[in-house]
């Protein structure tokens, strides 16, 4: 049995969204501060101001972390605002697929929060 999933590891290795949105309208940067873990989330609007256009994270983390911030820009990238605000917790623990024990919680969650904190900011 391997520690983490095929899918983490390859998210972890080889993300999507890693990188930085150039005029970013709002982002969120958070830090666990139990193991280190920093993360910044950066979202881009559409004209409209209502979609995300673009959606990318940095900074340093665990796999896990890394991992799950991919997939969150994966799922609210091309969704409205409003979307993107109703976007949970829950969700991001359903697309990672694995409970993560309860030490590494916090780990997975970090984007989420990240998330929140960038739309707080929105308006």
């Amino acid at each position: 049995m391997t520690l983490y999933r095929e899918e983490i590891i390859e998210r972890y290795k080889f993300p999507r969204y890693r990188g930085m949105v150039q005029n970013p309208h709002t982002q969120g940067e958070v830090m666990n501060s139990l193991c280190g873990d920093e993360l910044a989330l950066f979202l881009k609007l559409d004209a409209g101001r209502e979609k995300i256009a673009e959606v990318k994270f940095q900074g340093e983390g665990c796999a896990l972390a890394s991992a799950a911030a991919d997939m969150l820009c994966e799922a609210i990238a091309g969704k409205s605002v409003g979307e993107a605000r109703q976007f949970s917790a829950e969700n991001l623990l359903a697309i990672y697929g694995e409970p993560p024990s309860p030490s590494r919680l916090k780990c997975v969650l970090l984007p989420y929060e990240a998330l929140k904190q960038a739309l707080a900011a929105l308006f």
